[in-house]
This record gives C-alpha cells, sequence and structure tokens, in this order.
C-alpha cells in the first residue's frame, strides 16, 4: 500500500495499467446503459475526429496521488468528466449539421441529449439558444420561452450583459407571438439596455420593437424602428435581418391599405431571401418572404399568383415541420379565396388554420383569422343568407380578443362592423355606442396626413414615410418636394419640422433601382425547382 512504502514511485504508464480501466463499471453516454467499457468504445467515431485518450486529457501528477489515497480515483472521475464534456459538444456539432441537412428531429435529440451534459455556462447558453430557436421554428411558443428563461438564468449566473440582452430578445421574440406585446415592448427595452446600439442582437431587438409597434397600430414608432434595424442590417452585414425589416415593412404599409408598396417591400424580401446560402437557417426566411408575397400579391388582386407563392410556403412549412408558418399560410389561402368570392372554401381553410394558431397559442394568429372569418360572415350577412346573430356573436368575440391583446386598428374596424350590424337590427344605443368609441380610436391612431389633415389608412391609396418616419399621402409627399425646388428653400416635414433632404424611406432609391417588376416575378416552376434545391442541400 501507498502507506506503507512512502518513497515508492509510481510512473504514468503504471497507474494506467493499475486502474484496469477495462474493468470499472462506467455508464454508457451514448445510449444511456450501463455497462463494461471495451476496447470498441474507445474505436474513433465515424462521424467525427478521433476522441483524445484518457491521459492526453488529463495529466497524472505523482506527488498529488501519494498525498492523497483517493487521488487516482480523483483524476479518473476528473479525466471522465472532461470526457463527457467533449462527447456532449460533439453532440452539439452533429445537432448542427442534422439541423441544416433539415433534420429537425434529430438535431433536437442530439442537443437535448447534450444539455444534460454541459456543464461550461457558455456552452450551455448557446445551446439553449438553439433549442429556443428550433421550437420557434416550430412553432412551440410555450416550449421555446422554458428555453428563453434558462438562458435569462445562465445570463444571470454569469453576470454577462451580452447574454442578459439576447435572452430579453427570445423573451420579446415569444411574447410577441403568444400576444402579450406590452410584456414583449418591456423585455425588448431591457435588451437594448444591456447591448450595444450597432451590434446585430441590437437590430432583431429594433425588428422585434418595430413588429410590436405594428401590431399597435403605433406606425410612426415602428417605422423608426425598422429605419434602425435597417441601419445595422447594412452595417453589420447581414443580409437575413434586412429581409426580416422589408417583410415588416410590407405588413405595416399592407395594414395602411397602401397595396403597391406593400408588394415592392414584399419582393426586395424574396429577391434577399433567394440569395441567402441553400439551406440557411433551416430556409425559415425564405418561407416569410414567400408568404408575405402571397399576401401582397392577393392586396394587388394577383389571385393566381399569390395563390402559387402560398401553396409553395404551405408546402415548406409542411417539410421542415413549421406549425406556425403553416398555419398563416392556410389563413392566406383562405384570404384569397374570400378575395375569389368562394366563401365555403376560405371559412375551410379559416376553421383549420384557427384550430392550429389556438393549439400553438399563436394569438396573433388566431386574431388574424378570426378577422378573416368575420369579413366571410359579414359578406354571408350582406347576401342575405345568414341572419344578424352569428355575425354578432362572432365579432364579439373577436372583440375581446383584439381588445386584450392592444390591436387598436383591427378593434376600431370590428367597432365599426358591430354598429352597421346593431344598425340593422335596429338598435340605436349599441349602434351609437361602438361608433362613439371607433371615433375615439380613431383620434387616438392619429392616421393623418401633416400636409393635408384628411386621413389614410382607412382605404386604399398610395403613402410616403418621410426620413423622419412620419407619413404623408404620396400627392402630398411630391407637391412638398416640387414646392421647396421651386422657391429654393429647405423642405421640411410638416409633423416634425426636420430638413427632408428626400422623400423616400429606407434608401427606397435603391430599392426602386433593385426591385423586380412583380410582374415578372418568377412562375411557380421556377419557386419550386429553387425551393427544391434548398430542402435537399446539405
Amino acid at each position: 500500500m501507498m502507506g506503507a512504502h512512502p518513497h515508492r514511485t509510481i510512473s504514468t504508464p503504471a497507474i494506467l495499467e493499475a486502474m484496469s480501466w477495462d474493468s470499472i463499471p462506467s455508464r454508457d453516454y451514448l445510449s444511456g446503459t450501463s455497462h463494461q467499457l471495451s476496447a470498441t468504445a474507445l474505436l474513433p467515431s465515424p462521424d467525427g475526429p478521433p476522441l483524445p485518450r484518457p491521459h492526453e486529457l488529463f495529466q497524472f501528477r505523482e506527488d498529488n496521488i501519494e498525498a492523497n489515497g483517493h487521488g487516482i480515483f480523483d483524476c479518473f472521475f476528473a479525466c471522465r468528466r472532461k470526457l463527457e464534456q467533449g462527447l456532449a459538444r460533439g453532440r452539439v456539432e452533429q445537432g448542427l449539421k442534422l439541423y441544416n441537412q433539415h433534420k429537425q428531429q434529430a438535431a433536437v435529440a442530439k442537443w437535448k441529449s447534450a444539455l444534460k451534459r454541459i456543464r461550461k455556462r457558455e456552452d450551455k447558453f448557446l445551446l439553449l439558444g438553439y433549442l429556443y430557436q428550433a421550437y420557434m421554428d416550430w412553432g412551440k411558443f410555450r416550449e421555446s420561452l422554458e428555453f428563453a428563461h434558462r438562458q435569462l438564468g445562465v445570463a444571470e449566473e454569469t453576470d454577462s450583459a451580452s447574454f442578459r440582452a439576447e435572452a430579453y430578445l427570445n423573451l420579446a421574440r415569444t411574447h410577441e407571438r403568444l400576444g402579450a406585446l406590452e410584456r414583449a415592448m418591456a423585455y425588448a427595452r431591457h435588451s437594448l439596455y444591456n447591448e450595444c446600439d450597432q451590434c446585430k442582437v441590437a437590430g432583431h431587438v429594433q425588428l422585434c420593437v418595430g413588429n410590436v409597434n405594428t401590431q399597435l397600430a403605433s406606425f410612426c414608432p415602428a417605422l423608426e424602428a425598422f429605419q434602425q434595424a435597417h441601419k445595422i442590417a447594412q452595417s453589420t452585414k447581414d443580409p437575413a435581418l434586412e429581409l426580416q425589416v422589408y417583410v415588416g415593412l410590407s405588413e405595416l404599409f399592407a395594414r395602411l391599405q397602401d397595396a403597391e408598396k406593400s408588394a415592392k417591400y414584399a419582393s426586395k424580401a424574396y429577391d434577399l431571401s433567394r440569395s441567402l446560402q441553400l439551406g440557411d437557417l433551416n430556409s425559415r426566411h425564405h418561407r416569410a418572404a414567400l408568404l408575405q408575397m402571397a399576401a401582397a400579391l392577393r392586396k394587388q388582386g394577383e389571385l393566381g399568383d399569390a395563390q402559387d407563392y402560398c401553396s409553395e410556403a404551405t408546402r415548406l412549412s409542411l417539410t421542415s415541420g413549421d406549425q406556425a408558418t403553416y398555419a398563416r399560410s392556410i389563413r392566406v389561402m383562405g384570404d384569397i379565396f374570400r378575395k375569389k368570392c368562394d366563401i365555403n372554401r376560405a371559412f375551410k381553410q379559416y376553421e383549420l388554420a384557427l384550430g392550429l394558431s389556438s393549439s400553438l397559442g399563436d394569438r396573433l394568429s388566431q386574431m388574424e383569422t378570426m378577422e378573416g372569418m368575420a369579413k366571410c360572415l359579414e359578406a354571408l350577412r350582406l347576401q342575405r343568407r345568414i341572419c344578424n346573430c352569428r355575425p354578432l356573436e362572432f365579432n364579439s368575440k373577436l372583440l375581446e380578443l383584439a381588445s386584450s391583446i392592444g390591436a387598436k386598428l383591427l378593434v376600431r374596424n370590428v367597432r365599426e362592423r358591430l354598429a352597421r350590424i346593431y344598425c340593422n337590427l335596429g338598435d340605436e344605443e349599441q349602434q351609437a355606442h361602438h361608433e362613439r368609441l371607433a371615433a375615439q380610436l380613431d383620434a387616438e391612431l392619429e392616421l393623418v396626413c401633416g400636409a393635408c389633415n384628411l386621413p389614410y389608412g382607412g382605404e386604399a391609396d398610395s403613402l410616403e414615410a418621410l426620413p423622419c418616419a412620419h407619413i404623408l399621402h404620396a400627392r402630398c409627399a411630391y407637391e412638398l418636394l416640387r414646392r421647396g425646388s421651386r422657391r429654393r428653400r429647405p423642405r421640411q416635414c410638416p409633423e416634425c419640422q426636420r430638413l427632408v433632404s428626400s422623400r423616400l424611406y429606407l434608401c427606397c432609391d435603391e430599392a426602386r433601382r433593385s426591385t423586380v417588376s412583380l410582374r415578372s416575378s418568377p412562375s411557380l416552376a421556377s419557386l419550386r425547382s429553387y425551393t427544391q434545391q434548398a430542402t435537399s442541400s446539405v
């Protein structure tokens, strides 16, 4: 024994031989079962580089072993922990490869297995981010919220400002989809507080702020946020972020009834999605661009092309398991059928989308789907095919949901619809009540052109956004520029009096040159050719 021979020297090979490596029971970290390690367990893995030998992972020190009788076992367990961490990191890398090959289920299984064994906080934070994004891509927002909270816990343990910024950003994005817009905005502010102004995380936070403000019908703050996100995307050369900014701008102008400008931004987003590397970020940005193109073309009345884009987005979302995009694509298809006056097919699409979005907890998608169903019921009511009872009940439920989310523009539209229903029923008191509240919301939204003092956003119109993010009628913006040129006086925004060097927003001169005409948009055959390359690429 060591105590009986204090001057005995022990060499490292002797220690390894004395350990009797093959006879020590251990745990199989690949299968989770206990067995005797064999020589084959130490063979190089076909999926990666060969594993290092135990004595290469941990250097045994003879003086420590002589000073402590348990030193050899401490060395063994330290060696095993390092081996375990190496295996876990290998699984993370394998998961990334699988995810880029569109094998999401296998990738998440690898990551979850690695998460049980990862000890280093920085590695754990990164892995939690992968799992968060995977569940967001699937539309499983409740599960992704759990990973975001765990990220925040790791960020607090490490006291890292950058980790806190990313964790708060993920919490903001999830709460946005869950319809908790005020909470999403609060998390976004926390993220900006912990991060610099010109980094990629700040760009995604500004994007989130823009999307939330669009839902809240705060369009000028939304434009400001999108402008900041666009600047960061260009300074950091992040085309994926720039693509998402264009999708957000397309949705904003669609809500303001400017179908032409909505389609231009959607076209830019689609062009960028095709220029990204095949398989990049699992093509989720390509799916979003396809769906936005479908919605924008529907607004313009190009229903055939809109249906082609929507069908391709539906196919890709099914291939990737993206349930949230699938629910939205079904809803957009319902909008297309409603535009075609095929109310029965539209209503079936809406019912499918409503069921799926409700199961996912996607309250924004649920609200938008219910709005489409309400418009179908209104069309049937005006055709006298149904009575007033069902539209009245359905719009009342939609009003409750939209009010809880804070979507003021939709609340105004629903109240105006309810006023018409009560007018048809002869209930003057309820009609006046909803008309009064709709007028109050109109005043709060401030959708008034600063040049002519006439409202916008209620019907189809052409709009322009100044660099200061104030919105004018396009005709008023043109007149402002012409007047300034003729009088050789500085042109000022009528709202904030800031100098206006150009009427165009977000470098739209460049956008105009590079935007592909929607009349020459890719055919369905070319769409499928590209997306098949994307989904089959490694």
